[in-house]
């Protein structure tokens, strides 16, 4: 029997050491794994029942949300027990997750052509422990995990099967099943323990009190998210609201996993990160929301999921930065051979292939992103992507053209700053967002971003880019691109009509001039010195408007 047992190891040794050594791409896991829900959905929703299919809803992308997370929490506790990098096991649990599919399908057997209820574990501290100690028994009426608890016990076997076959180690194995046991019944009990460290740190209530009618309140109801309407089913209500702590969930265990796998690649793509133009399009999302409290000021409806929505939309809007910072790269590959050897490309960190797909991968959790808090986000994004790939790529390519391609980033900049007004407009869009506005930031923008071009000069002017210092050069570039920024200071004085800032305006827009003209300071500091200026402009402006 022995003997039996240890052919059977060595064989699920040989066949995880096989998976191991053939890693899949992270696009052919992103695409199989949503190809999977897209059955889930199908036989929960159209075989199983009646009405409308969708696939696009807050429930379809909480399914996404809930097995994407389950299977990251499973592949850590792998990864850690058998010291194996994360993305090693990419390959053996893209075959695993095949196992999404089975809890409706033995529900379907079970019941002749419906699907039992698995929903989550709503239920004070107490109630848990019972459930939990009992492994999910004593449930409320109503839900019955059958098929679900016959994968979630298979999974948890097979946790400890592996892991005593590639260690041979029971306490690791028994740790393993343990911990996987764990991580599952968090994730199903989820609600209930999100409310509990809620009223922990808000101190609104005690946790010990906390009941389900308590929970309900919280993750059930329909809050306005800022000026945004939540659906007011309840159903729709919590997979909303879990979806947005899921969201950054999955994000910070991803770039956690790429940290641990690839330290190089990690670094790479951080110093790759351009930081001042993302403190730039965060500033940029958060003005529009100030600009929206002016317009509907009644619209402030702060509660937590007004604070997630906005993390879930800012950390959207750098996805979206870094994709189109991969796209720039993959285009710009023989001009920063000469001006940025620094980049991953030119470092060879990455191939060209496997940038692309990083970058589509982005793209998509971009999207995403956006498409959790409502559709709109998701589309404004993607008009977003398209601007940045008409700057870059072929056969576009408009950064060529002098003030075409600023005028193509003032754009696509405009559309994070209408992003934050939405968040607060609501249903009204940009409607509120005053035209001068609008124009003041296309003009002030068109004819001020090209101090980001000073750092490029040698490889633009090698690539035919004709940007204003390749045209210029860069002590009369540096001239004109001083005096643009200058006559945007002086310009939002007259178009917004507020004469009360002329000598603020006068003041910075001179302290921007002789920066952005000063030898002294590198071309990749200009950026940093002016972004300063507008920083201290915009809150001047900002209480100026305010006070009103």
């Amino acid at each position: 029997m022995k003997k039996i047992t240890d052919i059977i190891l060595k064989k699920i040794s040989k066949h995880i050491d096989k998976l191991i050594n053939q890693e899949v791409g992270i696009l052919t896991w992103t695409l199989g794994f949503l190809g999977i829900i897209a059955i889930r959905l199908f036989l929960d929703n159209f075989i199983a029942s009646t009405g409308d299919f969708s696939l696009i809803s807050a429930n379809s992308l909480h399914n996404i949300l809930f097995f994407l997370l389950s299977f990251l929490w499973l592949l850590l506790i792998l990864s850690f027990l058998l010291q194996i990098k994360p993305f090693k096991l990419s390959n053996f649990f893209f075959w695993s997750i095949f196992l999404i599919i089975l809890p409706p399908v033995f529900d379907l057997i079970k019941t002749g052509g419906s699907v039992f209820w698995s929903g989550y574990l709503i239920n004070g501290w107490r109630e848990l422990l019972v459930q939990y100690s009992t492994i999910f028994g004593n449930l409320p009426s109503g839900i019955t995990y059958f098929g679900t608890r016959i994968v979630f016990t298979f999974a948890i076997f097979a946790i400890a099967v592996i892991i005593y076959a590639m260690s041979r180690n029971w306490l690791k194995a028994i740790l393993g099943a343990f911990l996987a046991y764990t991580s599952l019944f968090a994730m199903a009990s989820f609600p209930s323990l999100f409310t509990f460290v809620y009223y922990f740190f808000t101190k609104s209530r005690l946790v010990s009190a906390v009941n389900s009618v308590d929970i309900a309140q919280l993750l059930l109801a329909s809050h306005p998210i800022l000026g945004l309407k939540v659906n007011g089913f309840l159903q729709e209500s919590l997979t909303f609201h879990l979806n947005l702590v899921y969201f950054l969930f999955v994000l910070a265990v991803l770039g956690g996993m790429l940290l641990v796998s690839n330290r190089e690649k990690f670094v790479a793509i951080w110093k790759n990160i351009r930081l001042p133009q993302l403190v730039y399009h965060s500033g940029l999302f958060f003005v529009g929301i100030g600009l929206g409290y002016l317009a509907y000021p009644n619209n402030l409806n702060l509660n937590i999921f007004a604070f997630l929505a906005v993390a879930v939309l800012l950390c959207s809007i750098w996805l979206a930065w870094l994709a189109s910072v991969v796209t720039n790269d993959i285009y710009d590959f023989a001009i920063d051979n000469i001006s940025n050897p620094e980049r991953p490309l030119q470092k060879r960190i990455f191939t060209v292939f496997a940038y692309r797909k990083f970058g589509i991968f982005i793209f998509i959790l971009s999207i995403f992103g956006g498409l959790i808090v409502s559709l709109k986000f998701a589309a404004l994004l993607a008009i977003y992507q398209f601007l940045a790939w008409t700057y870059s790529a072929k056969p576009f390519r408009l950064k060529k053209f002098v003030l075409l391609g600023t005028f193509i980033s003032a754009l696509a900049s405009l559309i994070i700053l209408f992003m934050g007004f939405t968040l607060l407009s609501g249903d009204q869009n940009i409607q509120g967002l005053s035209w001068r506005i609008i124009l003041l930031l296309l003009i002030s923008l068109t004819i001020s971003l090209p101090i980001k071009d000073f750092k490029d000069i040698a490889g633009d002017r090698a690539d035919k880019v004709w940007t204003i210092p390749v045209l210029f050069g860069e002590e009369l570039g540096r001239m004109i691109v001083a005096s643009s920024i200058f006559i945007s200071f002086m310009l939002s004085v007259f178009l917004l009509n507020e004469f009360k800032l002329f000598w603020w305006a006068l003041f910075l827009g001179s302290a921007a001039f002789l920066s952005v003209t000063n030898k002294k300071i590198k071309p990749r500091q200009l950026f940093w010195w002016v972004l300063g200026c507008v920083f201290i402009f915009v809150i001047i402006l900002g209480q100026t408007l305010f006070v009103k």
